[in-house]
Order: structure tokens, then sequence, then C-alpha cells
């Protein structure tokens, strides 16, 4: 079946993905609209990820297994258990795994957390804040400065990283260092960026009653054989959900943890099909985003809606919703939920 048979391009004008003028035709080229939508083809799909992101996301359940084995090598003295918040320095892929963990652990967190995406310290820190330092390559500018001003007045520091002067700088000092090997864009070793700062923070007891790893990874995987690239357009809710936002700008609802995850969804959106794309949080997203779905008018039909649910979701959120399926009405009509689903917060 033709993408614009299953849902919906009115004409050919609209179709997205139009044929680049520069490509000679030899196959190499970006795919065309035809090419782009065949989801169930496999020369088709290494076209469209020809850095192998698909695989990436398979990796997944490896990746936080393997970051459990990694913290438990990594000795925690008490300036790393008895602190009063925890900062960590992150950006991008790395400071994503943190807000995950943060969401998911809610108020099961001893002390309070921030995520810091920016050069140096959050103003207002103590002494007892136990600062984590997240950076794939080691290298990222940002958290480096804020790094050097946690050396600089000795604060409990931890690190994650594949190497670099993150690496070398917990060498020197000999801090705890939960340094892991993978290659490719840091977008790629979210495993990692969420399974190394939750068991951190789980062995300092700073999140109480933690998820245990174990069936987080058992779910993932059960979830990855459902939705791999082998199973069918017909019988694949993620394939589906690709063929709905194509050539539309998806705006992403969520609240709790659903909102970390909606943060995430926009940011891959962003940097893996190059899409614009929106997030907003609930409740908030109902004291003002909504508004902006009044014009332009014209733009309706090229935006997606996608709410992500949580069934566990308290009952003032899901009247929240229901208030959001009001006021897009007729302005957003192109709108899908996508429903959590795992043994705890963290799957």
């Amino acid at each position: 079946m033709d993408a614009r048979d299953y849902f919906g391009y009115k004409n050919p004008d609209e179709e997205p993905g139009r044929p680049d003028p520069a490509d000679d035709g030899d196959g190499t080229g970006p795919p065309t609209f035809e090419e782009a939508v065949t989801l169930d083809d496999a020369a088709s799909l290494r076209r469209i990820d020809p850095d192998d992101m698909l695989g990436r996301v398979g990796e997944l359940p490896r990746q936080l297994a393997q970051a459990r084995r990694v913290a438990a090598t990594v000795t925690l003295g008490e300036r790393h258990t008895d602190v009063e918040a925890i900062v960590v320095l992150a950006m991008g892929g790395s400071a994503i795994g943190a807000e995950l963990v943060a969401a998911a652990a809610g108020d099961r967190l001893r002390v309070p957390l921030i995520v810091h995406r920016d050069y140096g310290l959050p103003a207002g820190i103590g002494d007892r804040t136990l600062v984590v330092a997240a950076s794939h390559s080691g290298e990222t500018a940002e958290t480096l400065s804020g790094f050097a001003a946690a050396r600089e007045r000795n604060l409990p520091l931890a690190v994650i990283t594949t190497g670099g002067r993150l690496a070398a700088g917990a060498a020197e000092d000999d801090l705890p260092l939960l340094r892991y090997k993978l290659g490719g864009q840091p977008r790629a070793a979210i495993g990692f960026g969420v399974g190394l700062v939750h068991e951190l923070l789980s062995r300092s007891g700073l999140i109480v009653d933690a998820d245990p790893i174990g069936p987080v990874v058992a779910a993932l995987e059960e979830l990855l054989e459902r939705t791999a690239p082998s199973v069918e357009t017909a019988a694949n809710p993620a394939k589906q959900l690709a063929w709905s936002v194509f050539g539309r700008i998806p705006v992403i609802y969520g609240h709790g943890t659903m909102a970390a995850v909606a943060h995430r969804w926009k940011t891959q959106l962003n940097e893996n099909a190059k899409a614009w794309s929106s997030w907003e949080p609930m409740p908030e997203a109902n004291h003002n985003a909504i508004e902006g779905s009044l014009n332009p008018r014209e733009l309706g039909d090229a935006l997606y809606v996608i709410q992500l649910r949580d069934r566990a979701e308290p009952s003032e959120i899901t009247q929240r919703y229901l208030v959001v399926e009001e006021l897009l009405g007729e302005r957003a009509t192109n709108r899908s939920e996508v429903w959590g689903e795992g043994p705890s917060a963290l799957a």
C-alpha cells in the first residue's frame, strides 16, 4: 500500500522528500518520496539510515546491561553519598539520560537533582552537592567548564565518559570514573546515559527503592522484537507512527516521565530525521502552547500531534489531556496517542 493512500496526502504537490536535482540517478543520492516511505525494504532503509541509527536503537538493552556492570566496579565514599543535592553537568544526548532518570525516579529521589546544560556551575549550590560530569567524548566544552569549577571548589565529583580530558581529570584526582566504550554519535549512547546515571545514584543511595535494570532490559528486548525493521508496517506500530509524521511537523506532549521522553523524541527527530519538531510538557501546555494552535490556520494539516501517555498518570493530567482534545478540535486533526508500557517508570 502506498503512503499517500495509507495516511492521506491529498495530492502530489503535498508529497515531501522531492528528488534532489543534484542527484544524477546513480542510486547514491538522497531517497525520493517513493523510496523514503518503503519501510519494509531493507535496501531502502539503508539509504535512509546510512549511519545505522536503527541498529544503535537495537543496542539499547545491551548498553543498559553493560552500564550496570560498569557501575558495579566503582567505589563510592561518604562524600558521594551524604549529599544535599545532585548536579549533572551535561549537554545534548548526555544530558537527556539524566533528565530521563530524574523523571522516572520522581519523588523517590532523596535530594533535588539539577541537569545543568551550560558553562560553569548553577548558582546556589553548597559544598555537599554531588557533581556528576557526563560527556560522551570527554571533550564537551560546557561540561569541562563546570568540571573545572567543581574541582576548584573541591566538591564531590563523579565522571561518566568514554575518555578525553574528562577521563584524564578523573584519573588525576582519583575520582569515581564510570567509563564505557562506544564509537559514533553521543545520541546513540542513550543506554549508557540512562544506565550509568541511574546506577550511580542507586548505588549511592540517592534513589530510594530504585527500579532494577534487569526487568527494564527484558521489556526493551520484547518491545524491540515487536517493532524490528523486519516486522512489516501492517503489524509494526513504530513504522505506522513514522508514516503518520512523515512530511509533517511533530508536536509532542508529555507529563512527568513522558515529558522527558517527549523531549528525547523531539531531539531525535531533529538529529536523525533533520526535521522540525516541538515538544511541550503537561499541564503547562494547557496554559499557553495550546493557544498557538489557532494560527496560521493553513498550517493545521502540516502538524502532527503526538500525546505520550502514562497509565499511572494522575487523574488531573487525564483531565488536562481531555482539554487538549477539546481545544485542538479541527485545528490539528492529525494526532494520536502513544501509551507507555513496561514493568516500571524507568522502563
